[in-house]
């Protein structure tokens, strides 16, 4: 995967609390986007075991929990993104990129939603990374952290050309949802994929998106489990920088002087 063209796929899944069930959901999402030769598929916030907390108790180790991922994405040429509960020496809400069988990055959500019980079952990463992967440059947050610009504007001046959002939303604030990542997409002029999931005992609220830089949506799901496509330029970040220089007046801008 040498060239910035490159197909996405949005997984927009349907959660349960029957762990085995999401992960045979999920590993079929990421079929049918193989199946269109997608570069790359998203799958939502902790797919496999939802908030559910039977599932978080019995949880194993990344590697296994996720196994039949990894032995899917071996002998394939797509990257994968997803959502999942990782137990380390803390239970994190995490994301992990995944790459011919292995995972090559992770993620830790930092801020926990303080209106659940996110709070008292995980606990908070603490960093913000980019990954250097095959198709580019790409940055997470998890769900509720795409609330603050403030995360996003750090993952592009890492070098993101991507920023990966799944997430569990819910229904009765799918606006915010909408409009928060067209806000992050136009403000940083940056891709954004933002990646829900649908139905289930909270009532997921699904309009998974995908935004180009000047804030076109270039996919948008309904609100039942599909695949979103779409065929995208990575070189599509550096024209409309160019088109648009409006970052360069944020580079020289001290906050705390004004």
């Amino acid at each position: 995967m040498t060239t910035s063209k490159i197909r996405i796929a949005l997984a927009q899944q349907r959660i349960s609390a029957d762990k085995d069930v999401n992960l045979m959901k999920g590993l079929s999402l990421v079929k049918r986007a193989l199946q269109v030769r997608a570069n790359l598929v998203i799958l939502p916030e902790l797919f496999t075991t939802g908030f559910y907390e039977n599932n978080l108790r019995a949880l194993k180790g990344l590697n296994e929990e996720i196994e039949l991922l990894l032995k899917l994405s071996k002998e394939r040429d797509i990257l994968i993104v997803a959502g999942v509960a990782e137990r380390s020496d803390k239970l994190y809400n995490s994301a992990v990129i995944v790459y011919r069988g292995e995972i090559i990055g992770t993620y830790r959500k930092n801020l926990l939603f303080p209106l659940t019980k996110e709070r008292e079952i995980f606990a908070r990463g603490n960093s913000l990374e980019v990954f250097d992967t095959p198709i580019g440059k790409i940055g997470i947050l998890i769900c509720y952290e795409v609330r603050f610009p403030e995360l996003a504007r750090k993952l592009v001046k890492k070098g993101a050309e991507l920023i990966a959002i799944p997430a569990e939303f819910p229904k009765q604030r799918i606006e915010h949802w909408k409009t928060l990542l067209r806000a992050r997409a136009i403000e940083n002029q940056v891709f954004v994929a933002g990646v829900n999931c649908v139905e289930g005992d909270l009532d997921y609220g699904g309009n998974s998106m995908l935004v180009d830089p000047e804030g076109k949506v270039l996919a948008e799901g309904g609100v039942y489990q599909e695949v979103l496509m779409s065929d995208i330029d990575l070189a599509d970040v550096q024209r409309t920088r160019e088109k648009y220089p409006f970052l360069k007046d944020y580079e020289g801008l001290d906050p705390s002087s004004i």
